[in-house]
């Protein structure tokens, strides 16, 4: 069953920081929490639940959860094939933070998102953080999808690597297509040289 990570965690992971805040390629976020609007209920015979949550603007949050884990989806109009996706899993539990980065156009659309999973084990000593993040395809086939995963318990600068992904890889981002690209201490490039070797001509 998932577990909600108390809001003084998230505030001292640094994602509950001011409602708007300005980042990379002059674009703006805003910081919503998740669980606060949410309907929820539970599968029949089964310890899996349910909850559409409030987003930003008009998108909702999809999320169902577990013993173990939990999977995340958005939608405008429907989610079905969002659910394959996930961090990469390095313990048995799974929690998502409370609150989730909204990356904005300069028209104050939302684009992308930035969601914490915690994972925890039976040791001490188990388990690992990451940052997903997701494009959001209002008008696509697949209306959202991962591009990528931060490792964010070791790595410094964590944070900002996810925006950096949300700013320049989710815009152009083939969603149904590409698969996510983790970044972690081994990563043997970064977002901008990534970035750049996209751009048509490359």
């Amino acid at each position: 069953m998932l577990h909600v990570v108390p809001a003084s965690l998230i505030a001292s992971l640094a994602l509950a920081i001011p409602a708007h805040a300005q980042s990379g390629a002059g674009h703006d976020s805003a910081y919503v929490r998740v669980f606060d609007n949410c309907t929820s209920y539970q599968a029949e015979d089964e310890p899996v639940h349910f909850s559409d949550c409030a987003g930003y603007g008009d998108w909702t949050v999809h999320i169902v959860a577990g013993e173990h884990g939990a999977a995340v989806a958005y939608s405008r109009r429907g989610k079905e094939t969002q659910w394959g996706e996930n961090p990469p899993r390095v313990a048995v539990f799974q929690d998502l933070g409370q609150v989730m980065e909204w990356r904005l156009d300069a028209s104050g659309a939302p684009f992308a998102t930035i969601y914490r999973s915690i994972f925890t084990g039976y040791e001490r000593d188990e388990g690992g953080q990451y940052l997903t993040v997701s494009a959001l395809r209002p008008e696509g086939e697949v209306g959202a999808c991962h591009v990528a995963y931060v490792e964010a318990a070791q790595q410094p600068g964590a944070n900002q690597i996810a925006r950096d992904v949300a700013d320049y890889l989710a815009p152009g981002w083939q969603c149904g297509t590409e698969a996510p690209i983790v970044f972690d201490l081994d990563s043997q490039m970064d977002v901008l040289t990534i970035a750049a070797q996209r751009r048509p001509g490359h």
